[in-house]
């Protein structure tokens, strides 16, 4: 028969985990491992708390005395409460991100093999859209019939409360991440409190995504989800034409560089000196251009005159009295019922205004009965006819 562990002897006695005992498992991945499974099936078997409701650990807890009242906006506010916040030390970091681990397995336990709309609901409702368990529920059967138990549901609820807690307490001691990430992008296009906004949106799914596995600290990790989604943010909503998020950092290199240099750099130069190949940081230079509104006045006069009106329209505009090939073939039939009966016949055969075949001149002296050379003669006549000034006058539209 397995002994109880000691840690999980002392919950049932004292009606909830003691962090004094938890803490020590938690420091190193050997022992994590060890105690890992007993604790996974008592939060999925059981009601006992995981965080204590008394004597909580101090990382779990703000700094209270440090709290003053502060009355202004709401950035002021977001400093005065960072500085009450102290972040979490390597062994704190190691304690967390285990305890987030265990709590992931245990949920996704309680959800089952097939999902039931209830637990569904209450996933959605609670976590995160980035959520692990979220995403791992989704994927699981759905059975639209299923019910969830009370106990059940009760111990789901308790089990998200504690996470939602202790993801809670990781993001606060790792907030510092932010602002200090942020700051090296001030004065770029984006306002300051937009800057931490999607830097704090980021260290949320840094602890979403984060794989302790990986060998990589927490905060190190942060750092980079933190600084993608700066520069995602600067390249949406800094400029007017987006750029990738790739080539906006390119481009922040790039500024960095030549702002700080003496004199102009070539590209070889500003390629070896942000370790980006020089095509790269030419089309950062390319990138690097201003956006001017054709609305904005050509003139320092207030006159409504734009940029706009300055620029030649190169559109083929059609001129409002343009012919159509209809008109052109009226006009010529009309012109053609002005000549010679036989003159506009030859024209109309030679021309294939019978029927869109125009006709040689053999088969027209066929048709009139007369030789080719007066054929000849009488196509001359007609053309001549219709060259005068006033049929050519009528023409002259249509060239």
């Amino acid at each position: 028969m397995t002994k109880t562990p000691p840690i999980v002897q002392d919950a049932f006695t004292q009606g909830q985990f003691s962090w004094e005992l938890i803490s020590p498992s938690f420091k190193t991945e050997e022992s994590f491992i060890g105690i890992h499974p007993v604790l996974r099936e008592v939060l999925v078997g059981t009601d006992l708390p995981f965080l204590p409701e008394v004597l909580s650990p101090d990382f779990l807890e703000r700094d209270e005395s440090a709290k003053v009242q502060i009355s202004g906006d709401p950035l002021s506010i977001y400093w005065a409460d960072l500085r009450r916040i102290r972040p979490t030390s390597r062994e704190e970091e190691f304690i967390l991100n285990r305890s987030i681990q265990l709590l992931r397995d245990s949920l996704l336990d309680l959800v089952g093999h097939t999902v039931a709309p209830l637990t569904l609901a209450m996933l959605e409702e609670h976590l995160s859209p980035y959520s692990n368990v979220l995403e791992e529920a989704r994927q699981r059967p759905f059975d639209a019939n299923a019910t969830l138990e009370e106990d059940i549901r009760l111990r789901l609820q308790r089990r998200l409360r504690e996470l939602h807690d202790v993801q809670s307490a990781l993001i606060d001691r790792n907030l510092h991440i932010v602002p200090t990430t942020a700051r090296k992008y001030r004065h770029v296009g984006v306002p300051w409190e937009d800057l931490i906004q999607e830097g704090n949106t980021s260290l949320l799914r840094a602890v979403e995504r984060y794989n302790r596995a990986e060998g990589v600290r927490f905060a190190s990790y942060a750092s980079w989800w933190v600084q993608q989604g700066i520069l995602k943010a600067l390249s949406f909503q800094s400029r007017t034409v987006r750029l990738p998020v790739y080539l906006a950092q390119a481009l922040h290199r790039v500024r960095d560089v030549t702002s700080n240099a003496e004199g102009n750099l070539t590209i070889e130069q500003i390629a070896v000196k942000t370790n980006l190949t020089p095509d790269r940081v030419e089309r950062a230079q390319r990138a690097d251009r201003q956006c001017l509104s054709l609305n904005r006045s050509a003139t320092n006069q207030d006159d409504e005159s734009g940029f706009a009106d300055l620029l030649p329209d190169l559109r083929d505009i059609p001129l409002p009295d343009c012919p159509t090939s209809a008109e052109l073939r009226s006009k010529l039939e009309d012109l053609l019922d002005r000549l010679p009966a036989r003159e506009a016949l030859v024209l109309r055969m030679r021309f294939g205004f019978e029927d869109g075949t125009p006709k040689t001149l053999e088969e027209v002296r066929i048709r009139l009965g007369v030789s080719r050379e007066r054929v000849r003669q009488l196509q001359a006549q007609s053309l001549r006819r219709l060259a005068r000034p006033a049929p050519k006058k009528e023409l002259h539209r249509f060239v």
